[in-house]
């Protein structure tokens, strides 16, 4: 690449490439690495290392497979691939790795296939591994048939043993099958790199392609640090960007604000975990021959006046002729009808004590008002001598009544016969008609 040659580069010093000959050992890879393989070298069931992307677990796990002994284990290393990953297809790969030429279609088949494999590596003295990597890309089917391979073993010893590296979802894969969280004995969290292991990280990535110190001055470490949130991936684009950057200026090192256009044009703000000030983003040159079209005038937006809703209606003078209110005016149209009600059922309840034959007088009223006159015309006995000559005994009291009294009458019928009910009939349609 020519913008390599012009720092007297033969290797792209900043590739994310899984390439060992980069892998650096910080402090915190050092740790998560020595852990791991504790659990591998133990035959621990299921280990799992976890840790934000762009970490270096990749590297990590390829690092721990290379140091694995080939004359104590049979070790592979599966990476799942998105909507790659089903069930079977992962056995069969599986079954590959340990030497099956024809790994069988079904599922009963293919675990017997694994099964007399890994047992022929047990009876070699060795210890089988399997490391899976993405393993948070994996299905809960794919998840439970492998981590049911825990479950195979030969003369009461495990027949092998599953390192599981992933992101944080694949804390939350473990956690959401019951069956198998009890199978994990070892977790390991990789942590990032702090500044003098960020710094020593990006001196071995230049060391490793020969290139000057000079090219990365403090100056820019600082700012990469800023940016790069202690990721060895990303710390890797910011100055693979950065560099270039240097050499469309022409400069042979990288400057500050080299990093900060990186980072502003990638959309990379500073890591919130830093003491550093926010700085902006370098200008970008105008391409010439063109020309920037100003842009629209930005005009103020003048605020309306607050209104007070709370303020009382009487400040406000709606109307010349009419004044608010002081104090609201409560109606209760309950307190009259009550009364009313009241009065009411003590009247029902006497008329109700009242014997039979006695004229009951209603109370007077409280409240002082008009009495309406009525004049009443009681029938005369002519008008009822059809019903006399029926048996009906009717006692009529024709005296003038007093305001407030009532008229009571005592009759005693005698049941009617067919005839006599069509009489009684006849007889009211003609008191009706008169």
């Amino acid at each position: 690449m020519e913008h390599l040659q012009h720092f007297g580069l033969t290797l792209d010093p900043f590739s994310n490439e899984p390439d060992l000959r980069f892998y650096f050992e910080s402090a915190s890879h050092k740790d998560a690495q020595r852990r791991v393989e504790r659990g591998l070298r133990q035959h621990k069931g299921l280990t799992l290392l976890i840790g934000e992307g762009g970490m270096g677990k990749t590297l990590l796990a390829r690092r721990i497979l290379e140091l694995l002994e080939e004359e104590v284990f049979e070790a592979t290393l599966l990476v799942m691939l998105p909507g790659a990953a089903d069930a079977t297809g992962i056995l069969q790969r599986f079954a590959r790795q340990l030497g099956c030429e024809e790994p069988a279609v079904d599922r009963a088949g293919l675990l017997g296939q694994i099964y007399e494999l890994l047992a022929i590596v047990r009876e070699d003295g060795r210890h089988a591994v399997l490391m899976v990597d993405d393993a948070q890309i994996m299905t809960p089917d794919v998840f439970a048939e492998l981590s049911g391979l825990l479950n195979l073993e030969y003369e009461d010893r495990r027949l092998i043993s599953m390192l599981f590296v992933g992101s944080p979802e694949l804390d939350k894969l473990v956690q959401n099958d019951p069956s198998i969280m009890p199978r994990v004995d070892v977790r390991v969290r990789l942590q990032p790199l702090d500044m003098d292991n960020g710094t020593a990280y990006m001196q071995h990535r230049m060391a490793a392609v020969k290139g000057s110190p000079e090219i990365v001055p403090s100056a820019a470490m600082d700012a990469l640090h800023k940016f790069g949130r202690g990721r060895p991936r990303l710390l890797n684009t910011l100055a693979d960007n950065a560099l270039f950057e240097a050499y469309l200026t022409g400069r042979t090192s990288i400057d500050p604000s080299d990093v900060e256009r990186a980072a502003a044009d990638l959309g990379i703000g500073p890591d919130p975990g830093t003491t550093y000030s926010q700085l902006s983003a370098a200008p970008v040159p105008s391409a010439p021959g063109f020309s920037r079209v100003p842009a629209d005038p930005i005009v103020p937006k003048i605020a309306p006046p607050a209104l007070d809703l709370d303020e009382p209606v009487a400040d406000f003078d709606l109307s010349p002729d009419f004044s608010a209110p002081l104090a609201p005016v409560t109606l209760d149209l309950d307190a009259g009808l009550e009364a009313a009600l009241g009065d009411f059922d003590q009247a029902a309840a006497a008329a109700m004590l009242t014997p039979i034959g006695e004229v009951f007088e209603a109370p007077a009223a409280q409240a002082e008002t008009e009495f309406l006159e009525f004049a009443l015309e009681l029938p005369s006995r002519e008008q009822f001598g059809e019903v006399l000559e029926l048996g009906a005994d009717i006692m009529l009291e024709s005296e003038l009544l007093e305001e407030g009294d009532f008229l009571v009458a005592e009759v005693e019928l005698a049941p009617l016969e067919l005839g006599e009910a069509n009489q009684l009939e006849d007889a009211f349609v003609e008191l009706i008609e008169e």
